[in-house]
């Protein structure tokens, strides 16, 4: 990577490039990513005190180190989201599901309800899945779909696997549509998610859809924001909600760009 290209970087790619480094050397100095990466120290510094607050790293004196979270608390956590799959979040799996066509290229980003969509698709269907999700991986068993499962660094805290090589991967396709999840979504500040990892992979994925970018957001999700944006909502194609969301705020979301479908 030269600094050329480090400097087009967004802000999720650049800690992307970080956790990476990370994971291949444990500890890290501001300075040598400040050289690597081709911005200031100040940005570096920043960088590590978000993904310091997510979790992912501790901050040291002049750098980070890596810190990863205990296997019981990664195995609570998706007990946790296989208790919560609730009808509002299977009548959206199957609505998206449906806009499926034969012969259609789609992205499935990371998340429950994305890879759900897989149990309502017909089983005869001919089409390709790409997507870094293990979860999707999971519901893909049975169906004649063609699935591509990216490659990359996996990370339990979202079932899912990401970092450069997934990125590359998602680069060498032009999807006819994405399917996304939604950790947060507000009509101001846009898809948002905690996670590093996510932005990254689900903007790059975004940039190479060329026909609609779906995201299924069930009502707990919309008006949350996190740390990290995806993209603002005027590059969302479809808003999949359930009934539960108001028509004042259905109403809201279209006027800041997509189309609001509850189902």
């Amino acid at each position: 990577m030269t600094v050329s290209d480090a400097s087009e970087m967004l802000p999720a790619e650049r800690r992307a490039r970080i956790l990476e480094a990370l994971e291949e050397q444990r500890v890290v100095k501001v300075s040598t990513l400040s050289e690597v990466l081709g911005v200031s120290e100040i940005t570096i510094r920043r960088d590590l005190k978000l993904l310091d607050r997510e979790g992912v790293l501790r901050r040291t004196h002049g750098g980070a180190l890596l810190k990863r979270r205990p296997a019981p608390e990664q195995q609570l956590e998706a007990a946790v989201a296989a208790e919560s799959f609730s009808d509002e979040k299977a009548r959206i799996a199957r609505a998206a599901a449906a806009m499926i066509e034969p012969r259609d290229t789609v992205f499935l980003g990371s998340g429950s309800t994305v890879a759900a969509l897989l149990r309502y698709v017909d089983p005869a269907l001919e089409a390709r899945v790409v997507t870094p999700s293990l979860a999707a991986a999971a519901e893909a068993q049975g169906l004649t779909l063609e699935f591509i499962f990216l490659g990359g660094l996996y990370r339990p805290g979202i079932n899912a696997v990401e970092g450069t090589w997934t990125v590359d991967m998602i680069g060498s396709f032009h999807a006819d549509k994405a399917f996304l999840g939604a950790d947060g979504l507000d009509v101001t500040a846009g898809l948002t998610t905690p996670y590093v990892a996510v932005a990254g992979i689900e903007l790059a994925m975004i940039r190479r859809t060329r026909g609609e970018v779906v995201v299924l957001a069930d009502g707990d999700k919309i008006g949350l924001v996190h740390q990290l944006v995806v993209c603002p909502l005027d590059q969302i194609d479809v808003v999949l909600v359930d009934d539960g969301v108001s028509l004042d705020l259905r109403a809201r979301i279209q006027r800041a760009g997509p189309r609001c479908e509850v189902v």
